[in-house]
């Protein structure tokens, strides 16, 4: 399947769920209507391929550099205070530093890692982000901005750019942050119910007997 399709196919799917009601704790968390929501879902569609040159043969896919900056954007503004917003960036630069960290290791040795490189990424960045974030959009913007981030520092790191045909936010950046989000939509409501089930029983079960009245 070529790069894009897949990112496409999600949004798609997104789009018909959020406009059926789904979602709806994620989009009260961004402070966002179902049908603003669509409507980026939508544009994230029709400008896909849109590609800009900027100054210095510098080329720049609007879809897949857009999305990371309106979910910055987004997290900036529903932050309640500074040091939400604060917190917001270090778990962004976590999930960026992992990306890195894989990126890095998986083309020395691709047969020690359980998945492959495109599976593997958008994997671990919801991981992380499922793992350490409570507010579920705060989890799918930190795991979808810290992948696009580490996918951005990766090739400079390792001297791997060429002005002249890199792409960023290129195609198959954006099929790893739909998987990304959508590993995120998917597991982050049912983790923390679980959590929260766990924590429940295990109160229950350790929880010290209560003493009766004394009887003279």
């Amino acid at each position: 399947m070529n790069p894009g399709v897949q990112a496409n196919i999600i949004a798609l799917v997104l789009f018909i769920l959020v406009l059926s009601g789904w979602g709806g704790r994620t989009l009260r968390d961004a402070k966002l209507t179902p049908r603003l929501t669509a409507v980026g879902l939508l544009l994230f569609v029709l400008f896909d391929g849109y590609t800009v040159t900027l100054p210095y043969s510098v080329q720049v896919d609007a879809t897949g550099v857009l999305l990371p900056l309106v979910l910055i954007v987004l997290a900036m503004r529903v932050g309640p205070h500074a040091g939400a917003r604060l917190q917001w960036w270090l778990g962004c630069l976590t999930v960026a530093s992992v990306t890195v960290v894989l990126m890095t290791l998986v083309p020395l040795d691709p047969a020690f890692f359980p998945l492959e490189g495109p599976a593997l990424y958008p994997v671990s960045a919801a991981l992380v982000a499922v793992l350490s974030v409570r507010r579920p959009f705060a989890a799918v913007s930190i795991a979808v901005s810290g992948l696009a981030l580490g996918a951005l520092i990766d090739p400079w790191l390792h001297s791997r750019v060429d002005l002249h045909s890199y792409v960023f936010g290129a195609r198959e950046m954006q099929d790893w942050m739909a998987f990304t989000a959508l590993g995120v939509l998917l597991t982050h409501g049912v983790y923390n119910a679980a959590t929260r089930l766990a924590y429940s029983w295990l109160k229950q079960r350790f929880r010290r007997p209560e003493e009766g009245p004394e009887h003279v």
